[in-house]
């Protein structure tokens, strides 16, 4: 079953597969996610088990790599969206 990300006029949802709206989600999934590792991080800073820590340290470092692979999603999906296109003068 998927989840309702993106409601339609009908209250339903509609899926997207365009790269603009693709890029949108994965905006806002890499902003959630960043939320997610702050507060893992502030866990594992005020927590002094060294136990818990360390596994808490390893959940760290796949955020990272999943962090990273949403990273790459997003900028390939824009590439698709935006190209090289400039919006008409240099900066």
């Amino acid at each position: 079953m998927c989840r309702v990300i993106t409601p339609d006029q009908s209250g339903g949802h509609a899926h997207v597969d365009d790269p603009l709206s693709i890029a949108e989600l994965l905006r806002e999934t890499l902003s959630q996610e960043l939320e997610a590792m702050t507060e893992l991080a502030a866990r594992y800073h005020i927590i002094e088990d060294e136990e818990v820590r360390h596994s808490l340290g390893h959940l760290i470092g796949s955020r990272r790599k999943d962090l990273a692979v949403l990273w790459d999603l997003l900028q390939k999906t824009e590439e698709k969206a935006f190209g090289d296109h400039h919006h008409g003068h240099d900066h």
